[in-house]
């Protein structure tokens, strides 16, 4: 079968995020992104595989805006291809400042480039969902748990440290004694109790050092304020549980939302006819 050509007024923009495991990735429209307030953009997210990369979306797509922490092997081939196609690539970086919607992010690191670009980006998605606050704990629970504070649209700092599988998997290879099993595993968010045989005691064991980064995070800034947003994301975010209940929201894709404010404000740049489009 031959595959219709998509016109130009069609066709939409693409947003690849390439985490430590997984390729995800969704597509819309420039009009709908344009008419769309963030908070009410939901992104229909999608999963990358052996069988289907970047490539072959290329005839329905006008732009790319793409983040990886991990260099994909159709990275090479989606630039090749996309630069014959005549379709721009904005790969993400981490900067020094990012300007979302009236508000500047201010990154805390001294070495912005030091900074995975996904949690810069779960932080731009922060600021853009939530325009009428300045102060938020960032959590992205998947292959790693990162933790960022944010007070004043001012990145504090953060943490980064093993998540729950990889937690899991070096505690296991790295003694005799300690196993787990299926049925100790968790599949939502439940108070952390005392395990009272092996495999219990790993999983609560593990789950209460994630949840104590977290809760540690949320003490930290509530030194500062008390009225701040804890949003979390990745996979493992059923897992997370919190003594705190208001005040926290859960997204699939943070990352993916905060290219989607990078197309957003570079979207409004181009129809106000300026040149830069996000980091000032």
């Amino acid at each position: 079968m031959v595959e219709r050509s998509v016109s130009e007024q069609d066709k939409s923009i693409l947003f690849i995020d390439v985490g430590n495991s997984l390729a995800k990735y969704c597509c819309m429209r420039a009009t709908e992104i344009q008419n769309t307030e963030l908070c009410d953009i939901n992104p229909s997210l999608e999963y990358f595989s052996e069988t289907l990369t970047p490539v072959q979306l290329l005839p329905r797509v006008s732009h790319i805006y793409l983040s990886y922490v991990k260099a994909p092997e159709w990275l090479d081939a989606l630039h090749q291809e996309a630069a014959q196609q005549n379709i721009p690539i904005v790969t993400a970086t981490s900067a020094k400042h990012t300007r979302i919607n009236h508000s500047i992010l201010i990154n805390g690191y001294n070495n912005v480039t030091n900074m995975g670009v996904d949690r810069w980006l779960a932080m731009i998605a922060a600021v853009g969902l939530f325009p009428q606050k300045s102060d938020f704990v960032v959590v992205d629970a998947g292959t790693a748990i990162t933790c960022d504070v944010i007070f004043r649209h001012q990145h504090q700092g953060g943490w980064i440290a093993p998540g729950l599988k990889t937690l899991k998997t070096s505690l296991l290879s790295n003694t005799e004694q300690v196993f787990t099993n299926d049925k100790a595993q968790t599949q939502h968010a439940e108070p952390i109790i005392l395990g009272t045989d092996t495999p219990d005691c790993v999983e609560q064991g593990c789950l209460a050092q994630l949840n104590g980064m977290v809760n540690l995070a949320c003490e930290t800034l509530n030194d500062q304020t008390d009225d701040f947003i804890v949003l979390i994301t990745g996979g493992d975010q059923i897992k997370l549980s919190f003594p705190r209940k208001n005040n926290i929201h859960y997204f699939a894709n943070l990352v993916l939302i905060g290219l989607i404010q990078l197309a957003k404000t570079g979207l409004i740049v181009e129809k106000n006819n300026e040149t830069s489009i996000n980091s000032i």
